[in-house]
């Protein structure tokens, strides 16, 4: 989903520099990082053009077009970050990743926060594709209660984080705020006493947390998922985080871990709680092992909300259940447009929404879907079940904020579609 930021400012910088500037490259690079941060941009896309680089930031999670940067000199922006990254600019022409550090708010003179980055770059017709990942400030949603989570569910990750044992796994694609959630559960793992042998095995760490002990996988010397994860269990620690489940070999070796007296979190890129369980028997986790070794599952996902200052949300009316639109939430002429809260988006910010299940025999939709995995039912069967022993599924969470004015309808429909396509999918 791509829009266009209705403010000039970010465009109107952007055509001021010129690229004939000796230092055209370097001061493009602070203009845009800077723009960005001021914007709460996650993202920040350099696609190269003929004539130059098209700029998007992905705000909210939502892609929109910035401004373009004019060619023609001979600086190049994508170049300058992989300089700050310390990537090689002479193999523009392989992708490659890499981890920079910038200093927010240095540009103007005012007290700086250091905000981690990691830039990845493409070769493209037109030369290197660069895109930041703006990785949040140390801090930022450093609490269960920060996530936007109702009480109740609060209490729930609470109760996960006092679990000694077990595999909790977060689910939802890319970009659904699982590894903000884990941050979060180990933050409050960290803080409790007695304390207790925290670590984690990251690709790549997005933000380091104080009191536990943080690793990143270096492929190029056999260090794994799966191998650095085995090693992990021997050096006496109690709760593991790893950053994610995706191949048979760490799948093993994460059940194995929680059924040794290790507290695990991990994710998975799967739509619902009964598409994570087939996902791991798919990767050859035995469906006993499944059942013995998965503590809980949360299945999650981020909604926008409506902005405070003009309260207009998209103006449409689309219901959760149907494609039909509505004149209900259609603002005035202009209002939005003009509100420079959100940038005459209609919306703020993000919070989670999640549904969770617990596999521990209190829950009764988790022994159901244990029930229906060990018989080798289908996702469709498992998700039917579930809901007959009273599972609320993410739409009908999401109906709870729209019905609260803190979210709409429409926004619900761009992140979870159709309820139909969401239960036919498995």
């Amino acid at each position: 989903m791509m829009s266009s930021l209705p403010q000039t400012k970010p465009k109107k910088m952007l055509a001021a520099l010129n690229p004939k500037d000796e230092n055209f490259a370097v001061d493009a690079v602070n203009a845009l990082l800077s723009q960005a941060i001021d914007c709460s941009a996650s993202d920040v896309h350099l696609q190269p053009r003929a004539d130059g680089w098209e700029i998007l930031y992905r705000i909210d999670g939502v892609l929109s077009v910035a401004g373009v940067l004019a060619g023609g000199g001979s600086g190049d922006p994508v170049t300058r970050l992989m300089v700050l990254a310390g990537l090689p600019t002479y193999r523009a022409g392989t992708p490659m990743e890499g981890r920079l550090v910038w200093e927010a708010g240095r540009q103007a003179g005012c007290s700086s926060d250091c905000i981690s980055m990691r830039l990845g770059v493409f070769p493209t017709v037109h030369g290197p594709r660069g895109v930041v990942r703006i990785l949040q400030l140390e801090g930022s949603h450093q609490k269960i209660s920060l996530l936007g989570l109702d009480r109740y569910q609060q209490q729930e990750l609470a109760a996960l984080c006092d679990q000694t044992s077990g595999l909790v796994l977060l689910s939802g694609p890319a970009g659904s705020g699982k590894t903000t959630t884990m941050y979060a559960l180990l933050r409050e793992i960290a803080a409790s006493r007695p304390r207790r042998s925290v670590m984690t095995i990251e690709d790549p760490v997005e933000t380091v947390v104080d009191s536990i002990s943080q690793s990143e996988l270096a492929p190029v010397t056999g260090l794994t998922l799966a191998s650095a994860l085995k090693s992990a269990v021997r050096q006496d620690s109690e709760v593991l985080l790893l950053s994610e489940i995706r191949d048979p070999d760490t799948a093993e070796a994460a059940v194995q871990a929680s059924l040794t007296g290790h507290l695990i979190f991990s994710s998975l890129h799967s739509t619902d709680v009964a598409s994570a369980l087939r996902r791991l028997t798919q990767l050859g986790v035995p469906h006993h092992l499944v059942r013995s070794g998965v503590r809980a599952v949360i299945n999650q996902r981020l909604l926008r909300r409506i902005c405070e200052v003009c309260q207009q949300g998209s103006g449409s009316g689309v219901t959760s259940d149907s494609n039909q639109v509505s004149d209900s939430k259609v603002p005035a002429t202009g209002q939005t447009e003009s509100c420079s809260a959100c940038a005459g988006t209609g919306y703020k910010g993000r919070f989670a929404i999640a549904q969770i299940v617990r596999f521990d025999t209190s829950d009764p939709v988790g022994e159901a879907l244990a029930d229906t995995l060990q018989a080798g039912d289908s996702v469709q069967r498992m998700r039917t079940l579930a809901r007959e022993r009273g599972a609320l599924d993410l739409h009908d969470v999401a109906a709870s904020y729209v019905e609260r004015g803190i979210t709409d309808a429409a926004e619900v429909y761009r992140v979870l579609g159709k309820r139909e396509e969401a239960l036919g999918h498995g």
